[in-house]
């Protein structure tokens, strides 16, 4: 009997290797993780564009009612909340002088909490004196 140092014993070896299948797994978790982490940030900007069209549309809500209003709006500051889309939300109007004397400048900043220091949007608008008509 002569010994050939193969020791096939009539098996034939294809499968993956235990190194092999440990490589696939790493890679198939980092990419997991990846697109998870993805996922999430997309998530989270979808939200916040959502919060910032909110805020936007209160500001305009709240220049709307200066300007329906009708009135001089006088210098200074005012603070209010308003309820959107099922939250509260707080505004902060700020008008102040142009260098033109029949105009003023609204400003309204709004925040989704009340204690938070960056507004989620600021509107600037301006408003106009009436003229006063006199009756012939």
């Amino acid at each position: 009997m002569s010994y050939s140092g193969n020791r096939n014993n009539g098996y034939s070896s294809r499968g993956f290797t235990l190194l092999e299948v440990l490589i696939a797994m790493v890679i198939f978790g980092m990419t997991v993780t990846m697109l998870l982490s993805s996922m999430n940030s997309q998530n989270r900007s979808h939200v916040d564009i959502s919060q910032r069209v909110v805020a936007h549309w209160v500001a305009m809500n709240k220049m709307a009612e200066v300007r329906i209003e009708g009135k001089w709006p006088s210098i200074g500051v005012t603070r209010g909340d308003m309820e959107m889309r099922n939250h509260k939300w707080y505004w902060l109007q700020t008008v102040s002088k142009t260098t033109e004397a029949q105009l003023r400048q609204v400003e309204i900043e709004v925040r989704l909490e009340e204690s938070d220091e960056i507004p989620t949007t600021r509107f600037v608008g301006f408003i106009a004196q009436k003229e006063e008509k006199t009756r012939e």
